[in-house]
C-alpha cells in the first residue's frame, strides 16, 4: 500500500513539473514574440481623455440651421511625462481641435473615411502644438471615442 502511495506522489510531481515546464516555455516563446510596443520595452500606456466633449459647428445647412459636431476623443501616450504635457496644454490643445472641427464639411464628418481623414488631422495638430510647445510631439494616437454629427 505504501509502494502504492510513493507511486501516486512521484507521478503527481512529475506531472506538476511538466506542467511548470510548458507554462515557463510558452511564457518565454510569446514573450520573445512581442512586438517593439512600449509594454514590451517596459513602458506603460496611458490614455488622456481631453474632456469636456467637443462641441463645434461647422456650417449651415440648406435650410439656415447650423450644424453641429460633438465629439469625445482620447489620445494615447507611452509615458508619464506626455500624459503630464497634455493635461499640462489641455487648452491650447482643446483650442486646436475645435478650431479643426469648425473648418469640416459635410462630406468629412459624414463618411468613414473623412472621418479617419479627419483623425490623422487632429493627431498631427495636437502633436505640432506639444511639439511648438513642449520641444516634443508625445501624443502617440488619437481616437474619436463618440462622433455625433446633427445636421
Amino acid at each position: 500500500m505504501q509502494q502504492y502511495a510513493e507511486l501516486k506522489v512521484r507521478m503527481y510531481t512529475a506531472l506538476v513539473l511538466s506542467v511548470v515546464g510548458l507554462l515557463a516555455y510558452v511564457t518565454a516563446s510569446a514573450e520573445e514574440a512581442l512586438p517593439d510596443t512600449p509594454q514590451a520595452i517596459g513602458g506603460v500606456v496611458r490614455y488622456v481623455e481631453l474632456k469636456p466633449t467637443f462641441v463645434a459647428n461647422f456650417g449651415v445647412s440648406d435650410a439656415g440651421a447650423l450644424r453641429y459636431v460633438r465629439a469625445d476623443v482620447t489620445v494615447r501616450v507611452s509615458n508619464k511625462d506626455a500624459e503630464y504635457a497634455t493635461r499640462y496644454h489641455l487648452p491650447a490643445l482643446r483650442n486646436s481641435l475645435v478650431l479643426l472641427l469648425s473648418r469640416q464639411d459635410e462630406s468629412t464628418v459624414s463618411s468613414a473615411s473623412g472621418r479617419e481623414t479627419l483623425k490623422a488631422e487632429a493627431l498631427q495638430e495636437l502633436r505640432e502644438v506639444l511639439e511648438a510647445e513642449e520641444g516634443e510631439g508625445h501624443i502617440d494616437d488619437l481616437m474619436f471615442t463618440n462622433f455625433v454629427v446633427q445636421r
